[in-house]
């Protein structure tokens, strides 16, 4: 229940048996491969050495523009589970030798370029067509042929949309107009347009006719009647007959569309797409692990006659390593010694299975340094505490426990989701307890006046319940915000248990102990404000007050070199501008537990409401049952989805910000050792790949 304790492995061998040293740590699975030339302290006469990986490259390649064909005319159904998080392959030996063997991927892919060029030159055709058949729609009634616009040497005619308004204002008189013929221009669909349209911005069409070398001029005073000129093409066609020739070669295209469609099960080689899927998927997670075995060669050095090359082993993975590296090689020289501290070092988290769940939320945040400890035990208690008192009904409750028992039975081969679902399994327990100690469920729906006089839920509600805290507010709010004193302390303790670790006793101490001490008597001087408290116990208060906030004022600026410096940096320290902590840090952090009682009151408010217009309708004769029904349904499940998200983020908040930030500091790196397992496939362990 730590962070694993890992050893740094140094491997020289023969030159060249390098590319099976390489395959063999493969195979294994266990050691971590660094860059051996990053951790030198001296320049060696060794040269990294030199591999391609263009194979690898270029099948990758391959495999996803296969797959990015079949995703575009055979989309993949998503079910709840892939919603939630892209799922690994779970495979096997057998099944990825075989896929290796029957599978042709030169012969699909060449087919897949094919298809892939007939379908792309049938998609932008169609798009040129479809944009030019929406520009001669407007004009679709003219039994006009176009190239009319364009024969004549001395004349030049526009055709576009004029405000009606502006065509009344024309004022004939002027000069230019008498050499610009015009005329209105109404089609079936612009009569039907305008007939809806009955505001003053109504356009028409109009056709403009007159002498080229008035152009310019003509274009201005068009300009000044808001004319939009409808751009014509080139041809010498009617618009209609166009537009007829533009809709037989659209359909051609998109029965070459089709076609392409119906083409790509001989890709899928009569089999349904989730298959060849899994069997495209299973081959890329094989090039991909290639590729990481060729980059991992250029991670070693070589010389004339050896090569090295360095990692990373847990402690209890070192002997099964050491052994098989003797056996096929017995000429080479293995170490195995622990890190030195200068060393980036990565993390593995050994964590019991009961508390693995909490571990996806340390990973959220960040892997702790290898020298540090594990916060993930240290979070058990207190998230499912706050996610229950959050989210506290007993029947939503016993909707997420079962919902995550469900998925946890569902998701066993895959360790992030499994963990949330687990997550969700417990989560759900905490809720039914803390529900029924506040005596919510399904909000209010025990009432009488819901369910009749005497019913199972009432019965229980009266049996379990100890605080209301819709009746005792002020009650359950001094809870939270004790609950959050005490998460605060806790936070405080784990930075001392870091510190001593660290074997800092000063730091333990100064921003540690100091710390307890002065929010201890703080806490018992605030308590004079709301209680008649005794004076002893109010000077007590005093004291440990006085004593800390000296501790503090002479301990947190020791880094600071000049004595006045170091007060100046202690007195601030106890507000909160410098130093590990703050009064006005604890205050605000405290005061945020205040969301855990507004969160449980708004689950049950939220439901109580649902509640209530549901029994407002079952009076209605004939349907109010139904009605009564239907409400409670969807209200309740709209309730249970928003609160649970609700809970889970804010309880996330409360540790992320207000716990770790006492004593935690995430960032480091995960071991992850070479091998054949990627977030795309996963090998079963009892069957290891040797490839």
């Amino acid at each position: 229940m730590a962070i694993e304790p890992l050893k740094k492995v140094t491997i020289v061998n023969t030159k060249e048996a390098h590319k099976r040293l390489i395959k063999t740590i493969n195979n294994l699975g266990l050691m971590e491969v660094i860059d051996v030339k990053s951790t030198l302290k001296e320049e060696l006469p060794f040269n990294s050495p030199k591999t391609d990986t263009s194979e690898a490259d270029s099948n990758i390649n391959k495999i996803d523009f296969i797959l990015n064909l079949i995703n575009t005319f055979m989309p993949e159904k998503e079910n709840f589970l892939k919603s939630l998080t892209p799922l690994p392959v779970i495979t096997t030996e057998q099944e990825l030798y075989k896929v290796l063997k029957e599978y042709n991927l030169e012969k699909n892919y060449k087919y897949a370029v094919e298809l892939e060029e007939t379908y792309r030159n049938a998609e932008r055709v169609i798009a040129e067509i479809e944009t030019e058949m929406e520009d001669l729609k407007p004009l679709m009634e003219l039994d006009i042929d176009l190239g009319e616009f364009y024969s004549t040497k001395r004349i030049k005619m526009l055709i576009g949309y004029v405000p009606e308004k502006k065509i009344e204002s024309i004022d004939k008189t002027d000069p230019l107009w008498q050499w610009i013929a015009w005329e209105k221009v109404s089609t079936d669909e612009d009569s039907r347009i305008e007939k809806d349209r009955k505001d003053a911005s109504r356009k028409i069409k109009v056709v403009f006719a007159f002498l080229n070398i008035y152009e310019e001029e003509v274009k201005k005073i068009l300009s000044e009647l808001n004319f939009e000129e409808i751009t014509l093409p080139k041809r010498k066609e009617k618009v209609k007959e166009r537009l007829a020739e533009l809709e037989e070669d659209r359909e051609n295209y998109k029965n070459r569309i089709a076609e392409v469609k119906k083409n790509i099960h001989l890709l899928l080689e009569d089999n349904p797409p989730e298959v060849i899927r899994r069997k495209l998927l299973i081959l890329k997670a094989y090039w991909t692990n290639i590729r990481n075995r060729q980059l991992a060669i250029m991670k070693g050095l070589e010389g004339k006659w050896v090569y090295m090359i360095s990692g990373y082993v847990r402690a209890k993975d070192a002997e099964t390593l050491t052994k098989t590296i003797q056996k096929e090689f017995p000429h080479s020289i293995i170490t195995i010694e622990d890190p030195p501290p200068e060393d980036d070092v990565p993390v593995s988290i050994s964590v019991p299975y009961l508390l693995k769940p909490i571990q996806l939320l340390t990973e959220m945040f960040g892997l702790p340094y290898y020298r540090s400890f594990d916060p993930t035990p240290f979070m058990q208690i207190n998230f499912y505490l706050f996610f229950g008192i959050c989210f506290s009904d007993v029947c939503y409750g016993i909707m997420l426990a079962l919902m995550g028992a469900y998925l946890s039975k569902k998701t066993e081969p895959y360790k992030g989701v499994n963990n949330l679902s687990r997550m969700l399994l417990y989560g759900g327990i905490s809720s039914i307890i803390f529900g029924a100690l506040t005596g919510s469920w399904f909000g209010d729906l025990y009432k009488p006046e819901y369910l009749g006089e005497g019913n199972l839920l009432y019965t229980l509600q009266q049996k379990f319940v100890v605080i209301d805290p819709m009746a005792k507010t002020i009650i359950a709010l001094i809870i939270a915000l004790g609950l959050g004193v005490l998460n605060q302390f806790f936070g405080i303790t784990l930075k001392m248990y870091d510190l001593y670790r660290k074997k800092d006793f000063i730091g333990v101490i100064s921003d540690g102990l100091c710390w307890i001490i002065t929010l201890t008597g703080l806490l018992i001087m605030a308590g004079k404000v709301f209680a008649d408290i005794p004076k002893s116990i109010f000077n007590t208060g005093v004291f440990l007050f006085a004593i800390g906030a000296i501790g503090l004022i002479l301990t947190q600026g020791r880094d600071i070199k000049s004595k006045v410096g170091r007060f100046a940096g202690g007195l601030m320290s106890l507000y909160g501008i410098v130093g590990s902590y703050g009064i006005t840090a604890f205050i605000g952090d405290t005061l945020s537990y205040c969301r855990l009682l507004a969160l449980g009151l708004t689950t049950s408010i939220v439901a109580m409401a649902f509640n209530l217009m549901a029994g407002m309708l079952k009076g209605i004769p004939y349907v109010g049952i139904i009605l009564f029904i239907i409400v409670l349904l969807i209200g309740h499940i709209f309730n249970f989805l928003i609160s649970a998200l609700g809970a889970f983020v804010h309880s996330m908040r409360l540790i992320f910000v207000e716990f770790f930030g006492r004593f935690y500091e995430g960032g480091a790196r995960p071991f992850q050792p070479l091998g054949f397992d990627s977030n795309l496939c996963i090998m079963k362990k009892e069957k290891k790949v040797t490839i």
